[in-house]
């Protein structure tokens, strides 16, 4: 993995966008101040990759004036371009993209539908997860003992990741998948093969069952052709009855056709018979009917006449009702002139009153402004003391606060001479003898007892000035509230004065216009002077409808009457057409009775037909069969025969069958010894391909390289002084005998071989620094393009001149491993030994970063 772009944004300490070119460098140092930011960088890159930086949370990534962290990395990855964007919103979720940069140069996405499957594909590209990471190329600040302190277990699983052994797990659980697959196919074949075998040993009992079956079979068909034979012939049978009473139903019908037809007829008569009677009553009745129609038309004449007198007096009464409504009007309005005016005259009379008691208010309201405005010019004295004392309470303050230090400096000066022991002043430096200094410490505590009265009565006295003041501040306090009232008071006069003058001219306004007024209506109302111009016009249009003479109960009465011989025009009616209708209703009686005749006689020769017929029906019928047991027999014996005809089949098919399993049988033993054989070779993968198989064998291989390229470079930094050396085997404590897997790592130095937690800090990180650089490398020169990057956080400031001398020269001497090496310092010194730096500094704006070039 080489890094080609790094960018950045609120991550950190990197508040505005900062951006790393890596084309432009192969070899650099990241240097700057102590918390500028430089391991943020490496931070960025876990982080984008891996989702891991040295923080508790998630949201410690993001900038503290920021609301979102953000990160991109691009970076090359066996010839191929990929980039990765990672942001962390505060308080939200994380959004992670991954791409790869195709032939045409675009962005195609390989990002997956949740995080952490993201997170698997980046880290299955790279084929190592965080720990690896760290433990192969990256040495982080405060982790360049990572894989040293591990525990012996712990650093093999380590180095299984970095070798990419870890594969071999995958290998393993592919064996372990298709072997317990080929178990559960095992266990499936031979539960079918005593499936198989129970099946063949029932062949004698299949054999004698199908035998019974067939001659069960043979005579339950003997059987039903019997008995269908009956079931034919009832059959015949029961047709003939059956058209028989098909006969019988139409006899039936005609006969009660003809009953239908002769009631019919019957009925018409019937209605004929009533009208020609009712015809005969209104001939009877001839002359009232003729005499009353008469009368009707004199009435109707009557009515028309009093309908023309009416219309003339109903136009004379709309006049009169017109002249009555603006009569009606014009009083009305007086009346509500009337009533408004009585409503104002007793406003007036209450204003008056309210004026009377208003003037003595006035007066007591005048008199209490008089007491608070004595009271108000109090308050300017009052303040002036609350001034004063503010100020004497300020002097009083800042003299205890000088009393109280030069207190304790005379208290310091009396237990500096109480301490001493010799014969100098530990104040001056001079000789100080025994009663001198007594002297000094008496005199001291004088002046202290003074100074301190001087601050106790200091004290008492601020405590009476805030008595003092407090009470000044309750007094002003009142005094607000006084002249407040005042303000109420001066207001409240006002408005009185403004209503009193409003009133007056009010009731000065009744005077000379209402009252007169008033009593002009009322005058007007009680004698009906008004309106005299409509008044003679109503008396007018009065005598006009006098002289008319117009009776409204005469009209009724003539209206009544007319109502009453109304009906006298229906009857003529009906006695016209019953003189009309007379003769040919006793033609069609005549007729009627004829055909009534006719209609007997049909009727009786049905029903002796439709007789003769049902009783030969009942003669048949008593003698069939009952068919319905029949066809259920029949059905019965079917059903019977089917049943025996579908266990035959079976029975057979189980016999037919046998031949087949036989084989099949022999085909499942076949089958089932290979599935064996493929388990006892599935096992053994399992354990070639497990923790001590292959992978065991390879880091067997690898450790001679990595402890030899360790050596090399430990021995340059140590000067031939110090030495490493790796155990894949330890003997167990409780068996004898026998050894277990394990990674120790020996070190050795010129006072012979020393725990690791033994050499100092110094001699710490340049173990470590060999070891780590071993595997970077010997990685690199296996992996081809898998890791091209070293990564060197810190861990110089722990070595003298010599000893970072000569970790420059190691990473020198590995420079041709490695695409991109990287090493973060905040050592001056050590700025010139690179031939690019990464300056980083801390900004009121956030972490920046400069390239400088040599």
């Amino acid at each position: 993995m080489i890094p080609v772009r790094l960018r950045l944004q609120g991550f950190l300490s990197y508040r505005q966008p900062q951006e790393v070119d890596f084309t432009q460098f192969d070899m650099a140092c990241i240097s700057g101040h102590n918390g500028a930011g430089k391991s943020s960088l490496l931070d960025a890159i876990t982080w984008a990759l891996f989702g891991v930086a040295r923080t508790k949370s998630q949201d410690d990534v993001i900038h503290n004036q920021m609301d979102r962290a953000e990160v991109m990395l691009d970076f090359q990855y066996e010839e191929h371009l990929y980039r990765v964007q990672r942001a962390r919103l505060r308080g939200k979720s994380t959004l992670l993209e991954f791409f790869v940069r195709d032939e045409d140069g675009n962005w195609r996405p390989l990002t997956e539908s949740k995080i952490k499957d993201t997170e698997a594909r980046i880290q299955h590209l790279l084929r190592m997860d965080y720990e690896a990471f760290i433990n192969a190329s990256f040495f982080l600040q405060g982790k360049a003992d990572q894989f040293t302190v591990k525990s012996p277990g712990d650093r093999k699983e380590i180095l299984m990741s970095i070798l990419g052994l870890d594969a071999w797990d995958a290998y393993k659980e592919a064996a372990a998948a298709r072997r317990r697959q080929a178990e559960q196919e095992q266990a499936a074949l031979e539960g079918q093969m005593q499936e198989i075998e129970r099946e063949l040993a029932e062949e004698g009992e299949r054999r004698a069952a199908l035998q019974k079956l067939e001659e069960d079979l043979r005579q339950a068909e003997a059987l039903r052709r019997a008995r269908e034979e009956v079931l034919a012939s009832a059959r015949q049978v029961a047709a003939a009855l059956a058209e028989q009473k098909r006969l019988v139903e139409t006899l039936r019908e005609q006969w009660q056709k003809a009953c239908q037809a002769l009631e019919g007829q019957q009925a018409l008569m019937a209605e004929r018979k009533a009208q020609w009677e009712e015809v005969q009553g209104l001939l009877v009745h001839a002359a009232e009917i003729e005499a009353a129609y008469a009368e009707w038309q004199a009435a109707r004449r009557d009515l028309e006449a009093w309908e023309a007198l009416a219309t003339r007096f109903r136009d004379l009464e709309s006049q009169r009702q017109a002249l009555r409504q603006e009569i009606a009007l014009e009083q009305t309005r007086l009346e509500g002139e009337w009533r408004g005016l009585k409503e104002r005259e007793a406003e007036i009379l209450a204003l008056q009153a309210q004026m009377l008691n208003t003037e003595k208010e006035v007066a007591a309201s005048r008199q209490n402004l008089q007491v608070l405005e004595t009271r108000l010019a109090e308050r300017e004295a009052l303040q002036r003391k609350k001034e004063a004392a503010y100020q004497e309470q300020a002097e009083l303050s800042a003299e205890n606060n000088l009393l109280k230090t030069q207190m304790e400096e005379i208290k310091r000066r009396i237990e500096s001479l109480q301490a001493v022991t010799g014969a100098v002043c530990p104040l001056c430096g001079q000789p100080l003898p025994p009663a001198e200094r007594l002297r000094l410490i008496e005199e001291l505590q004088q002046e202290g007892k003074a100074k301190g009265d001087r601050f106790r009565a200091n004290k008492a006295r601020l405590q009476e000035l805030g008595e003092e003041i407090r009470d000044l501040d309750g007094r002003l306090n009142e005094l607000e509230v006084v002249e407040s009232q005042i303000k109420s008071l001066t207001a409240y006069l006002a408005q009185v004065e403004e209503r009193q003058q409003h009133a007056l001219r009010q009731m000065e306004m009744w005077q000379s216009e209402g009252a007169p007024r008033l009593a002009e209506i009322e005058a007007r109302l009680r004698e009906g002077q008004f309106a005299l111009a409509v008044r003679e016009a109503l008396a007018a249009l009065d005598a006009q409808c006098r002289e008319l003479g117009y009776d409204p109960a005469g009209h009724e009465a003539a209206r009544q009457r007319e109502q009453d011989l109304r009906s006298s025009e229906e009857a003529l009616r009906r006695l016209e057409r019953a003189r009309a209708e007379a003769s040919s209703l006793e033609r069609e009686l005549a007729h009627l009775e004829a055909q009534r005749a006719e209609k007997e006689r049909e009727v009786s020769e049905s029903e002796e037909m439709y007789r003769q017929a049902e009783a030969r029906y009942v003669r048949d019928a008593a003698n069939l069969p009952d068919l319905e047991a029949l066809e259920q027999e029949v059905q019965a014996l079917k059903l019977n025969e089917n049943r025996l005809r579908v266990e035959v089949g079976a029975a057979r098919q189980k016999v037919q069958v046998l031949p087949q399993l036989k084989k099949r049988l022999e085909d499942l033993q076949s089958r089932r010894d290979e599935t064996k054989r493929m388990i006892a070779r599935l096992k053994t993968l399992e354990r070639a391909f497990g923790k001590d198989g292959v992978p065991a064998l390879l880091i067997e291989q690898a450790l001679p390289e990595i402890e030899a390229q360790a050596n090399e470079l430990l021995d340059r930094l140590s000067n031939g002084s110090m030495s490493v050396s790796f155990e894949t085997q330890a003997e167990y404590k409780t068996k004898v005998g026998e050894k277990k897997e394990t990674l120790e790592i020996i070190i050795r130095d010129g006072a012979g071989s020393r725990p690791y937690e033994m050499f100092s800090g110094g001699e710490a990180f340049r173990i470590n620094f060999a070891i780590r650089l071993a595997l970077a490398r010997v990685l690199a020169m296996r992996a081809g393009a898998r890791l091209q990057t070293l990564v060197i956080d810190e861990g110089f400031g722990s070595q003298d001149a010599e000893g970072r001398q000569r970790l420059v020269e190691a990473l020198s001497i590995v420079r041709n491993d490695f695409a991109k090496i990287l090493v973060i310092t905040h050592l001056d010194e050590l700025k010139d030994a690179f031939p690019a730096r990464l300056e980083v500094e801390k900004t009121p704006n956030g972490s920046q970063i400069r390239l400088w070039k040599a």
